[in-house]
């Protein structure tokens, strides 16, 4: 919430739920001074504050189980990054998901809970009914360790169905990609001629680096991704820096469709040039726009 109670003027009422912004105040006030490396690896920050949040509510669960107590074991392990590797992070996820849908879909059908769930809102949600040892959804579900004991477990059967029984296996980035879709990819006679991926990403909607999934088609990050990034120095404004992917160009048959790809998801930049002479020194072409004559 951006506004006190007392703001005089409507501005909507479904905000975001903060997790991001407290994660960037934390990371810009714990150095007295900032530079370009610094915003660059802040772009690339994929701490899930509210995965560390759930992690802490799995305390004194009961581990009969044995695929309970490996959950157990790779969540409390996880130190609540969402990178493409991540096991714990994948396991997050998914016990997240099933957790959701467990809870709310009985009572609002899926189409409501796929649009309660989306940008971030499900983190909230579930952690608000977790934290409620009066919540009538909980205890209609089974009670509080019921719904966790089942969600943990349902994840693991299905981690260990879809990507393998050794969690070795398992990771963020498996589930978690992106892929770049040109309109005329949509025909899936020209889908591979046209789209370029798809790529394991990093992050969720709770994290600094925003990839968060369509809560429909999950776990795919097709709601949003930071395709472009931007570094300005105003202190030289030479140094700035920018990346966005897929490419430049939007011409299929141009070197530069996805000349960028890579570098995108590595987190790398180029410079940003400014200066006349800069431009006209790396320019590779000249594109003259004449008016028609009236």
């Amino acid at each position: 919430r951006i506004i006190p109670e007392d703001y005089p003027y409507f501005l909507g009422n479904l905000w975001s739920n903060g997790y991001r912004a407290r994660r960037l105040h934390d990371l810009l006030t714990e150095t007295e001074r900032l530079g370009v490396a610094d915003f660059a690896t802040i772009h690339q920050d994929v701490v899930c504050i509210p995965g560390r949040a759930f992690v802490e509510r799995l305390s004194g669960l009961p581990e009969g189980d044995p695929d309970v107590r490996l959950a157990l074991n790779i969540l409390t392990a996880w130190d609540g990054r969402l990178h493409v590797g991540s096991i714990g992070g994948a396991l997050y996820q998914l016990a997240k998901y099933i957790l959701v849908h467990d809870l709310l879909e009985p009572r609002l059908g899926k189409e409501l809970t796929n649009q309660l769930a989306s940008h971030g809102h499900d983190s909230t949600i579930l952690l608000r009914l977790l934290d409620d040892p009066e919540e009538k959804w909980i205890a209609q579900a089974g009670g509080r360790e019921a719904v966790l004991v089942r969600s943990l477990k349902q994840a693991v059967r299905w981690l260990k169905q879809e990507l393998g029984p050794d969690p070795n296996s398992w990771s963020w980035g498996r589930l978690h990609a992106l892929t770049f879709a040109h309109v005329l990819g949509r025909h899936p006679l020209l889908a591979q001629a046209f789209n370029r991926g798809p790529y394991p990403l990093g992050g969720d909607a709770d994290t600094l680096c925003q990839t968060a999934i369509s809560p429909g088609e999950p776990f795919a990050a097709k709601e949003v991704a930071p395709t472009y990034r931007q570094i300005v120095d105003l202190g030289d404004l030479k140094r700035s820096l920018s990346i966005h992917a897929p490419g430049q160009s939007g011409h299929l048959g141009s070197p530069h469709y996805d000349d960028l790809t890579e570098m995108w998801l590595k987190g790398a930049y180029h410079p940003m040039l400014w200066e006349r002479a800069d431009v006209e020194r790396e320019a590779e072409g000249r594109l003259r726009l004449i008016p028609h004559a009236l």
